[in-house]
């Protein structure tokens, strides 16, 4: 076994752990015996979270060339990690009653999802000046100006409270998504 797939195993059960999550909360809203009131800005996000994570398991993949791991690059690969899972965890409850207004939800969590997000986006470009030092591969200059726009997005939702502002957040992180599945096809990761 090589240190990429031993890295993966751990890196993998956690990014499973948030999709588990976030499927769980989606059957949740699926129950026909919990009447739910679901917010788009909400279900954006959840969509977000699924697509984001995927994206993340698959891009990992070209780590598979590194032959080994310095020690800030595996800590912060879980670092990530932990933050895609615990924005998922910000969506549903880990534990407690049922959520029946999505919309009280989200608005009661926002804060700290963006708080969050916040930090995702510091171990993200972290993760791919590391990344760029371990492959010797040219920076992603896309990569950091997306993560830039997150970053001003997500303080700015720490500290301003509008339903407009979170959906436009909501559909730009989207919209990096997007940009993130490009660079995935352009590295033959993914196959258009």
């Amino acid at each position: 076994m090589s240190i990429f797939e031993h890295v993966s195993v751990f890196i993998s059960v956690i990014l499973g752990l948030a999709v588990v999550h976030l499927l769980g909360g989606l059957s949740l809203i699926l129950d026909r015996r919990v009447s739910t009131r679901v917010y788009w800005v909400h279900m954006l996000w959840t969509v977000n979270m699924l697509f984001f994570t995927s994206l993340v398991w698959v891009g990992n993949f070209a780590l598979s060339e590194v032959s080994t791991f310095s020690l800030w690059h595996f800590f912060n690969l879980i670092l990530y990690s932990m933050f895609i899972y615990l924005m998922s965890g910000l969506l549903y409850p880990v534990r407690g009653g049922e959520v029946t207004n999505f919309h009280q939800h989200f608005e009661d969590n926002r804060v700290r999802f963006y708080a969050v997000g916040l930090g995702l986006v510091i171990t993200d470009a972290l993760d791919g000046l590391l990344e760029q030092q371990a492959l010797g591969s040219e920076l992603n200059v896309g990569q950091f100006f997306t993560l830039t726009v997150y970053m001003i997005l997500f303080a700015i939702g720490t500290r301003y409270k509008s339903r407009r502002f979170d959906g436009f957040t909501a559909i730009v992180f989207f919209a990096g998504l997007l940009g993130f599945l490009q660079s995935l096809v352009m590295i033959g990761l993914v196959d258009a």
